[in-house]
């Protein structure tokens, strides 16, 4: 069984910013298929033959309590957990993918980090547009995804789902 976890917040304020990419790649890649609330797993899941899709409803930085428990139940390793978040650090067009590193100060990953371990795989999917060179990431990560920004994501989603 593998685990695939789109960061994000949950709300319409959050909903197609920056700082919910984990989420919108969700929906991208599963069609925006209906996910469902599962109280147990403090989020949304939707499963797909040996996949589990997971939006934790925990708010970012407490991420970690959701994919503990999706883990814990679904007995999944480590090593079959994939990570997907926003990063400020990296240009908007880009993406890595990552195993046992830090979180770079993402808050998001720290909770996950604190109740599982870095051994789960991240794809850091850069969300700094030349426009917001030189701002801090809390000046931009909550606004709303621009329409040209939306075209260059679609084409990394394609990039990242073709190496799941």
């Amino acid at each position: 069984m593998k685990l695939i976890v789109g960061l994000g917040n949950i709300g319409d304020k959050y909903k197609q910013t920056y700082h919910n990419i984990g989420f919108e790649f969700l929906e991208f890649i599963t069609s925006q298929s209906e996910f469902s609330y599962k109280k147990q797993f403090l989020g949304s899941i939707y499963k797909h033959l040996d996949t589990i899709y997971l939006k934790p409803h925990t708010y970012m930085n407490n991420s970690g309590q959701a994919v503990l428990a999706v883990k814990q139940y679904y007995n999944i390793q480590d090593s079959d957990i994939i990570i997907i978040h926003d990063d400020s650090d990296i240009a908007l067009g880009e993406y890595k993918i990552h195993t046992n590193r830090g979180s770079g100060g993402h808050h998001g990953i720290d909770s996950i980090f604190e109740h599982i371990s870095p051994a789960v795989t991240r794809i850091r999917i850069g969300i700094r547009a030349e426009r917001f060179i030189g701002q801090k990431a809390q000046e931009f990560v909550l606004r709303s995804i621009s329409e040209e920004d939306k075209v260059i994501l679609e084409q990394v989603y394609r990039q990242v789902q073709e190496n799941l």
